[in-house]
């Protein structure tokens, strides 16, 4: 399951649930904020994959991680901060939600704080060199959904 915070372009929430559709995701959760994925342009660029993948929107933005938590969810929240676990070493199971931030400022430091691990996608040296520390949201998604599902 993909669990979105507050991703405000239509683009992006579409995109990401092409990559969901693609990649086997079974369900997408929406913050209350996130953008409405049947919005014509998230349609357009999901090519039609938003009719495919459940999804849902969260109504109680402080709490529902934890009644994911409680329904046998474990969650992963993916952040660029380098202390946190590699995703290919991260937690693997039938039940994982893995949380994605928003397009500028990623997770809020609340969802950080609920996630039970904090995985990151390993850059390449040359990359954190040259300051490039993180991926555009889509890109994110699409290895982190590829990754965990190949666990």
């Amino acid at each position: 399951m993909l669990v979105l915070e507050d991703l405000v372009d239509h683009g992006n929430v579409g995109a990401i649930f092409r990559c969901a559709a693609a990649l086997g995701v079974d369900a997408v959760l929406l913050s209350p904020r996130c953008a409405d994925p049947l919005y014509r342009r998230a349609v357009k660029v999901s090519m039609g994959a938003v009719f495919a993948i459940p999804y849902a929107r969260m109504t109680d933005w402080h709490n529902d991680l934890g009644r994911l938590r409680a329904a046998g969810f474990t969650l992963l929240a993916l952040t660029p901060d380098q202390s946190a676990v590699p995703l290919e070493k991260a937690p693997a199971g039938d039940r994982v939600a893995l949380m994605l931030g928003s397009e500028g400022d990623g997770l809020s430091s609340h969802w950080l704080r609920e996630a039970d691990e904090p995985v990151r996608i390993t850059m390449s040296p040359a990359a954190m060199n040259a300051g490039v520390d993180s991926l555009n949201v889509v890109a994110a998604a699409a290895i982190a959904c590829h990754t965990l599902t190949h666990l």
